[in-house]
């Protein structure tokens, strides 16, 4: 079922107290100016002019710079898997233990 805007104002403009046929008419007439107006704004006419501030052209080509690095830095990764392997690493206790409680207190507040 398709509901027809002409014919729900027309009703219910039958039905309003000092409604005239001639008042209906104009109901009628301006909705079909209405229709007339919103297909023509459905077609384009001419390309949108858009002007990007420093900001957005700056975030632009950080996330151009970001998304072109490799989502894995294979140096880091060998450099690390060598000095495992030849057990040279050596983990910073403190460093970690400082890091879980700061994320702990950081969760509390």
């Amino acid at each position: 079922m398709e509901i027809d805007d002409k014919i729900i104002s027309y009703e219910i403009s039958k039905h309003l107290p000092g409604s005239t046929p001639n008042e209906t008419r104009k109901i009628q007439e301006k909705q079909v100016s209405d229709e007339q107006k919103t297909e023509r704004t459905d077609q384009p006419e001419q390309d949108a002019i858009v002007n990007l501030s420093q900001a957005s052209k700056e975030a632009q080509q950080i996330d151009e710079i970001i998304s072109s690095q490799p989502d894995v830095r294979e140096d880091k990764v060998s450099a690390l898997k060598e000095r495992i392997d030849s057990g040279t690493y050596k983990v910073d206790h403190e460093g970690v233990a400082d890091k879980l409680v700061d994320a702990f207190i950081d969760e509390l507040f």
